[in-house]
């Protein structure tokens, strides 16, 4: 039975360590608007921008004013620009726009959604059996430890907690 526990915890740990991975994103200009207009990543997600002609701004602010987040150039020279999204923007929405077209409403919005609750459920500053225990109370039903927010405490968040697992 131990090892058998064992087995599926390694399983679990496996899987659940593939899936914390930053995600990349193209938003490409075409005519005078950004396709897609808005998109939602998350923090340390990398969104790149691809010019497909003339020369425009990524400029972060609303309004056509510049809020000194970001500001990048995509032309014949520079094809693309990338930006790495910074946990200190989790939770916000944060409005862009090209500076020449901003006028005529070439403007997108990144939405940054807030990061998963933690692992550590008990806050004592370690993964351990205090926090599996946590989550294997709350199981089938709703709490603090459904780590993936699905709205059930399951195996997807007892993945998550092993993942972490610190001992």
């Amino acid at each position: 039975m131990r090892r058998m526990s064992l087995s599926l915890a390694v399983s679990l740990l496996c899987v659940a360590s593939g899936t914390a991975s930053a995600a990349e994103i193209t938003v490409t200009q075409s005519g005078f608007t950004f396709v897609p207009e808005v998109v939602t990543v998350a923090p340390g997600d990398t969104i790149t921008w691809v010019r497909t002609s003339l020369t425009h701004t990524i400029t972060s602010g609303s309004n056509c004013e510049a809020n000194g987040l970001f500001a990048g150039l995509i032309s014949g020279g520079e094809p693309s620009w990338s930006w790495t999204v910074p946990a200190k923007v989790a939770g916000q929405t944060i409005p862009y726009f090209c500076e020449p077209h901003c006028a005529i409403g070439h403007v997108g919005t990144i939405v940054v959604s807030s990061p998963a609750p933690s692992p550590d459920v008990t806050g004592d500053g370690l993964v351990n059996g205090a926090d599996l225990a946590t989550l294997l109370s709350q199981w089938g039903g709703v709490g603090s430890a459904d780590l993936d927010q699905s709205g059930q405490v399951n195996g997807a968040d007892l993945a998550i907690m092993l993942s972490a697992w610190t001992g």
